[in-house]
This record gives structure tokens, sequence and C-alpha cells, in this order.
């Protein structure tokens, strides 16, 4: 393989790889804005409660808070647990989105040697049908030669 073609598996896994890396920093963006909003979710859920057991009202209002607490907590653990999921998903197709990228670089790379081979071998048999010409004119012109001394 020349080194053209191997510049050019090189960047074509690179650019692959560089595409898969952006979406999969996009995807934590998002999973930490996702975050950020929940945690400030649950501090102001803390505030209020607090609050409220300042004032004494404990009760009912304080186990419905806790319960949406755990809730949401539940809700960000099966959030987190999801987007693990796709991100292995995303990185496992990218990995073979490059394998077949090399898979189809090695197949050019293995084409066109073959067809450099071919036309190595057309060059050769025209170089001996070009000698093989050169020795048929000379060996008219020896016969001429001789039966014009003759």
């Amino acid at each position: 393989m020349d080194n053209n073609t191997k510049k050019k598996i090189e960047n074509e896994v690179k650019r692959t790889v560089d595409v898969e890396i952006a979406q999969e920093f996009s995807d934590v963006r998002q999973q930490l804005n996702h975050l950020q909003s929940t945690l400030g979710s649950l501090q102001q859920t803390q505030q209020q409660a607090n609050q409220q057991m300042g004032m004494g009202q404990m009760g009912q209002q304080n186990q419905q808070q806790q319960n949406q607490i755990m809730q949401q907590l539940q809700q960000f653990a099966s959030q987190a647990q999801d987007q693990s999921k796709q991100n292995d998903q995303q990185l496992q197709q990218s990995i073979q989105q490059a394998i077949q990228s090399l898979n189809q670089c090695l197949q050019y790379a293995q084409t066109t040697q073959t067809l450099n081979q071919i036309n190595q071998v057309i060059g050769q048999v025209q170089q001996q049908f070009n000698q093989g010409q050169q020795g048929q004119q000379q060996a008219g012109q020896q016969m001429g030669q001789q039966n014009q001394l003759q």
C-alpha cells in the first residue's frame, strides 16, 4: 500500500473518530445540563422543605416532597443509565463505521495494486513484442545485405 493510500485511510479514520467524539461531547454536555437542572430543582425542593419545617408544617407536605425527590432521583438514575447505553451503542457504531472505511480503503488499495501489476505485465509484453519486431527488421536487413553482396 503506497503512502497516499495510507494517508487517505488515516485521514478518513481521523475524520470519522472526530465526528463521533464531537457527538459524544454533545451528548455528555446535554446530560450535564440535565443534571444541573435536576440539581437546581432538588435544591429548590430542599429549600421549600426547610422553610416548611421552620414553620412547623411537617406532616403530609414533607412526605410528598420526599416522594417527589425520590421520584426525581429515580428518573435521573434511569436517564443516566439510558444515556450510558446510547453512548455505548454510538461508540460501537463509530468503531464499525471506521472498520468499514478501512476495509473499503484496503479493497481500493488492493484493486489499485492489481491494476498496476496488470499494467506492468502489459508493458513487458509490449516491450517483448517490440524487441521481436526489431529482431525481424534486423534479420531482414542482414538478408538484404547478403543478397546484394551475392
